[in-house]
């Protein structure tokens, strides 16, 4: 069962946004994006193929994400404020490209607005989950984003990125924390073998 159907409450229906209530919510969205400083926890990922992966993950707005995926995957994602880069320890090789290449640019970007920074393809309500889909007005950023935001618990659940091929990504953030300070060095790409202990 895809992820997204596992956050959707049981028996709810999706629902269209009128027309006039569309630019409040959007506005009350953008709004609760910008309130989010930082977060932290585990997350899971839907592949492309379907297979699945997970990890732990750090959200430092503007800018700045990291994704440690769990072994056996060797994979390590960290946006440092302007660049993603994409390390593979196994193959110890890096690939690095613009954030604002990518959709999650709109996310993580210091001031969201979704009336004007975006073109909205969908907007619907399914109980306390609100599902936004945009794409890039500048068309600078490659494929569409998908954001699912819990309105009653307040809190960012879900994103799914849909690249220009059409191929799907979702990720889930399961019981995302948002109390405490976060180090700085979690969003400075590593060697392709360093790992982040907080132990340490």
């Amino acid at each position: 069962m895809a992820a997204a159907t596992l956050l959707l409450p049981h028996g709810a229906q999706a629902q269209a946004i009128g027309a006039d209530q569309r630019s409040a919510v959007i506005v009350r969205l953008s709004q609760s994006i910008n309130a989010i400083t930082r977060l932290s926890g585990r997350f899971r990922q839907t592949n492309p193929d379907g297979s699945l992966v997970a990890g732990r993950f750090w959200l430092q707005r503007p800018g700045k994400v990291r994704f440690e995926y769990d072994a056996p995957s060797p994979l390590l994602l960290i946006s440092d404020g302007s660049t993603v880069s994409l390390q593979d320890r196994k193959l110890r090789t890096t690939d690095r490209y613009p954030l604002r290449k990518t959709p999650l640019y709109f996310l993580l970007k210091s001031n969201v607005n979704l009336e004007q920074d975006v073109a909205l393809t969908g907007l619907v309500r399914q109980g306390s989950l609100l599902k936004v889909t945009l794409r890039d007005k500048a068309r600078q950023a490659d494929g569409e984003l998908t954001v699912i935001y819990d309105e009653a618990n307040e809190s960012l659940r879900e994103w799914t990125i849909t690249d220009r091929q059409g191929r799907v990504t979702q990720v889930t953030l399961l019981d995302p924390q948002s109390k405490g300070p976060i180090d700085g060095s979690l969003f400075q790409a590593p060697g392709p073998q360093k790992r982040y202990d907080p132990k340490n």
